[in-house]
C-alpha cells in the first residue's frame, strides 16, 4: 500500500526534470501541478527556469496544468502566459485519470509532476503514469494543504523506515 506514494523520480525543481529521459520512456504528455510546482501559491509569477523548461517541453510533449485550484482566472492567466492547456477543480488524484482519458492517451504515456505525495505522486501512480515529486517552490500555501503536509510527513517517515523512498531534500 505504501508503494503508491513512492515517486518514480524526485528532483528539487521542475526545471531539473529530464525531458530526454521522459521521451525515452515513451511519455507523450506532461501533467503539471500548479501551486508550489510551477509557481508559488497564489502567484502569477513563473520563475524564469520553470518558464524555459515548459517552453522546451512544449516542443515534444503535450503539456497541461492539472490543478485542484478554484481560482480559474489565475489558471487562465497562467495557461495563456505559458501557452499550455490547463484544468482546474481537477479533484486530484482521481481527476488525473479523466485528463489522461480526455487526451486519448494510455496512462503510461503521461508523466505527473507535482509537489505532494498524496495528490500528485499517488494520483500518478494510481493511473499508471510516471510520477515525479518536486520540492515545493515556496513554504507559503493554502491552509488545507498544511493538513495534507502533516499526513505527508508521516508518509515520508514511513517510506524511509521501510526502505522504500528517501526524499533528497528532507
Amino acid at each position: 500500500m505504501l508503494e503508491r506514494f513512492v515517486p518514480n523520480e524526485a528532483v528539487e525543481r521542475l526545471s531539473q526534470v529530464s525531458l530526454g529521459g521522459l521521451r525515452a520512456q515513451g511519455v507523450k504528455a506532461i501533467l503539471l501541478d500548479l501551486d508550489n510546482t510551477i509557481t508559488p501559491w497564489r502567484s502569477l509569477d513563473v520563475p524564469e527556469d520553470m518558464a524555459a523548461w515548459v517552453e522546451e517541453a512544449k516542443r515534444d510533449f503535450r503539456v497541461c496544468i492539472v490543478s485542484n485550484t478554484s481560482k480559474m482566472k489565475r489558471l487562465e492567466i497562467l495557461k495563456e502566459k505559458l501557452g499550455i492547456e490547463g484544468v482546474g477543480f481537477a479533484s486530484k488524484p482521481w481527476g488525473l485519470k479523466r485528463v489522461v482519458r480526455e487526451m486519448d492517451l494510455a496512462p503510461g504515456e503521461a508523466a505527473v509532476i507535482g509537489d505532494q505525495l498524496i495528490t500528485d505522486v499517488a494520483g500518478g501512480n494510481m493511473i499508471g503514469a510516471h510520477s515525479i515529486l518536486v520540492k515545493p517552490v515556496s513554504r507559503d500555501e493554502f491552509f488545507g494543504t498544511k493538513f495534507v503536509r502533516a499526513a505527508e510527513s508521516v508518509l515520508f517517515w514511513l517510506l524511509k523506515r521501510r526502505g522504500l523512498f528517501v526524499c533528497p531534500w528532507r
